[in-house]
């Protein structure tokens, strides 16, 4: 079964949509840590939400087939990418991961 470009397009929007609101709710959670009571729950939260957004959006995709549904999932990954570069994580930008600690000798 063919699919129109239209929906391959909606798929791709609807994916770019749904990363930058997953992504956008972690920089802000990730943002609002320091100053949360319970940092934990702020993170539980935060990740259902954001997570019941991006899936809702999928299965609303669904009905169209797993082709709209692949190139949401290649939008989402771009907004990804988007944002760490918007962020300064792109290459050559200095990204580092954190530094090694050192080992305790326990063997754990």
């Amino acid at each position: 079964m063919p699919v129109e470009l239209s929906y391959l397009v909606w798929g791709f929007v609807a994916g770019l949509a749904s990363g930058a609101l997953y992504f956008g709710g972690l920089w802000l959670t990730v943002a609002h840590l320091p100053r949360a009571r319970r940092p934990y729950r702020l993170l539980a939260i935060s990740f259902v939400l954001r997570m019941a957004a991006v899936l809702a959006v999928f299965y609303l995709l669904l009905p169209l087939g797993w082709v709209v549904l692949a190139t949401a999932l290649g939008g989402l990954l771009s907004a990804r990418q988007l944002w760490l570069r918007s962020k300064g994580g792109g290459k050559g930008k200095g990204w580092r991961s954190a530094p090694m600690q050192p080992s305790s000798g326990s063997g754990e």
